[in-house]
Formats: C-alpha cells, sequence, structure tokens
C-alpha cells in the first residue's frame, strides 16, 4: 500500500485515520504545525493546512471525513450509519470548539466566558457533551466502529492536553474504558 498520512501525533483527527489504517502498512509522517518551517513546507502540499491529509499514490485527500470515507471504502470497512454520522458530528463538535479554546489559550487570548467568541464554545461543548452522554449511556457506542473510535480519540485528546473536565460524563469515559484493550487504540495514544 503505497498511504502517506500526514498529522501531529496528538489530533483527534489524525488519531482517528491513524486507527482506521491500523494493521495496513502506511507511513506517518509527523507534522509540527507549531514550527514556521514545518507549516510552510506542509502548505507545499496541501492548500488548505489542516491535519490530516492522505497521499495515496497519485491522490490527494484532504479532512478527516473525506479520508476516512476513502478509507472505509478501500479498505473494505463497515460503513458508516447516519446515526453514527450524527455521532460523529456531535464528536466534531465538540472537538472543534476545543481546538478554538486550545488554540486561543496558547496564542495569549484571555478565554473569557463574556466574549462571544468563547462563550459560544463553552456552551456548545457544554450541550454537545450532555447530548453525547445520553447516547452513550443509551449504548449508542457499545461497539467497535468509527463513531467511537472518534469518540475515544476526542476523550483521550481531551485528557492528554487537560482541557475540560469530563467527572460529568461517566459514559462517555466509560465507552473509551471498554475499548482500552483495542490495539489500535493503545499503540495510538496521544504523545
Amino acid at each position: 500500500m503505497s498511504i502517506t498520512l500526514y498529522g501531529s501525533k496528538p489530533s483527534p483527527y489524525v488519531r482517528r485515520i491513524r486507527m482506521l489504517l491500523h494493521g495496513t502498512d502506511f507511513e506517518f509522517s509527523v507534522v509540527n504545525v507549531y514550527d514556521d518551517s514545518g507549516r510552510a513546507d506542509y502548505a507545499k502540499i496541501t492548500p488548505i493546512r489542516k491535519l490530516p491529509l492522505v497521499v495515496d499514490g497519485d491522490k490527494t485527500i484532504f479532512d478527516s471525513h473525506v479520508i476516512a470515507n476513502y478509507l472505509i471504502e478501500k479498505l473494505n470497512l463497515a460503513p458508516v450509519t447516519l446515526e453514527q454520522h450524527n455521532l460523529i458530528s456531535g464528536v466534531d463538535a465538540v472537538t472543534d470548539s476545543l481546538i478554538i479554546l486550545f488554540m486561543g489559550k496558547n496564542s495569549g487570548l484571555e478565554l473569557s466566558k463574556d466574549t462571544l467568541i468563547f462563550k459560544l464554545q463553552y456552551e456548545r461543548i457544554h450541550d454537545t457533551l450532555t447530548w453525547l452522554e445520553k447516547e452513550a449511556e443509551s449504548g449508542a457506542f457499545s461497539e467497535w466502529n468509527y463513531a467511537a473510535i472518534s469518540l475515544i480519540t476526542l476523550i483521550d485528546w481531551v485528557e492528554f492536553r487537560e482541557l475540560y473536565d469530563l467527572s460529568d460524563f461517566p459514559n462517555l469515559v466509560a465507552v473509551r474504558n471498554n475499548f482500552s484493550d483495542v490495539e489500535a487504540a493503545k499503540s495510538t495514544l496521544p504523545e
């Protein structure tokens, strides 16, 4: 297989793809988004400067969703259902909001809940985690699939970066714990 995955090890979006590719022959090229020259080199490969990116032969594929769909078909994995897509959208909403807060903090900004952009992120995170918690409690993440992978990568990344207190969401943490022995999860932990 001639697949090269570009990304960073801690990224939950990149890790999803690493987990889908687990057990296949692929090259993982680490991109340092905090280094000016690393970003400049990466910009030569992708005009959107977004992680992850996959190159498979003559195909260059942007965005984790497009990459996941491509790999699910290429590797003959179980297709993602409409219900799973909705769960993944919820996970993505939380992930995107936490990325905004993480980048704001790393940029030296005050993350005041009185500032509209940050207030919206905090509201979205809480409301979406509450919904996902109910979905997890009802068994929505009980099987190993792309929705569960997406949630696991979020939970591990939140804890790795110490971004949010998950103590009010025990069912979400339990999903991650239930799959902690899966090799694809163990071998791709954020670092």
